[in-house]
């Protein structure tokens, strides 16, 4: 193990994934120099990260990591800057990266990847404006064309796996069915004149998503032709690189943003109200991960991953954040959404 775990962490916190046992995936990138190196880390204990001497398992990689999805708590699944898409696995006890199989069929960076929800089928999307899906051994099935430009984000629904959605900076967003001859159907843009970044599925409403957008914005919106309300609120005010619903309290929604915010709103078919802002970060906030209901995780390239905790006081309130392993107070208990 310690010949495998690299000698210190590179700057560029990108990605952050809890498994089912609550053991922390980090990812990060160097993006410095003549080639882009990578790592994955792996910590038992999340609040232990990103301290290189406290990691459970670490591995180098030859190019940045892009993003990240746990297939079950041992394996995942990771998208890099080469174009490729990787399966790593925790062996000896969680003290070890293995990697089981990979592919590189991308002709540019791998933006997003996600995993069905019974773990069938795989989908990375890319640069290179398309979107592959592939078996579990990394084998491609499918190859869709449908956006014109980046394919930011593609996210599988929590309980049909057949589902996915994908949003582009060509300003669509797409709901994909891969048993259908024709499987995109274009659901729309949200704000007018911003292209989609991100997308989130509701996990305890089959019909909602999250689009959060390059101005900032995010809206909530429902897949059914009979509801037309849409919920929009602007968080942030540049580029949403992040989203995530709590898995426990599914009506609070969190995002990160290229302007080093990160935020928490109640939400329902009505209305989206900021409970939570900090601006605790100094660079582009790029990783975010519910560590428990009322507990977020977020990392950045400043090097540093944040534990946010939520409570009911919000924005008002003063809410406590620990920084890698030591408490401080949000400095802004005060600060309105921008």
């Amino acid at each position: 193990m310690e010949d495998q775990v690299p000698a210190s962490m590179d700057k560029h916190l990108d990605v952050l994934q809890i498994n089912g046992n609550g053991g922390l995936l980090l990812g990060a990138s160097s993006l410095t120099g003549r080639y882009w190196l990578g790592s994955l880390w792996y910590y038992t204990n999340p609040e232990r990260a990103p301290e290189v001497d406290k990691c459970t398992a670490g591995v180098q990689l030859e190019a940045g990591v892009r993003d990240a999805s746990w297939v079950d708590t041992q394996r995942v699944l990771v998208g890099l800057d080469t174009g490729g898409a990787a399966l790593w696995e925790l062996q000896d006890e969680n003290k070890l990266f293995g990697m089981i199989s990979s592919a590189n069929e991308h002709d540019n960076m791998v933006s997003s990847v996600s995993v069905n929800s019974d773990a069938s089928q795989f989908v990375t999307a890319s640069y290179d404006h398309t979107i592959k899906v592939w078996n579990p051994d990394l084998t491609s099935l499918y190859t869709y064309k449908a956006h014109s430009d980046i394919v930011w984000d593609v996210q599988c629904h929590p309980t049909e796996p057949a589902l996915f959605l994908s949003c582009s900076q060509d300003g669509k967003t797409v709901l994909w069915d891969s048993r259908e001859s024709k499987p995109a159907t274009l659901i729309g843009k949200c704000t007018p004149g911003f292209s989609p970044t991100c997308v989130r599925w509701q996990p305890s409403a089959r019909n909602m998503y999250a689009v959060g957008d390059e101005g900032g914005n995010i809206c909530l919106q429902d897949l059914r032709a009979v509801v037309e309300k849409t919920v929009t609120y602007q968080p942030h005010n540049r580029f949403v690189t992040r989203l995530a619903f709590s898995p426990e309290r599914p009506n609070l929604l969190a995002s990160v943003s290229e302007d080093c915010g990160t935020v928490v709103a109640t939400t329902n078919a009505s209305s989206a109200d900021v409970l939570y802002k900090s601006t605790g970060h100094t660079d582009f906030v790029c990783g975010l991960a519910w560590q428990t209901g009322d507990r977020l995780l977020t990392s950045s390239w400043d090097g540093r991953i944040i534990q946010h905790v939520i409570g009911t006081s919000g924005v008002n309130g003063g809410p406590e954040v620990k920084v890698n392993g030591d408490i401080e107070v949000d400095e802004q208990p005060g600060s309105n959404p921008s």
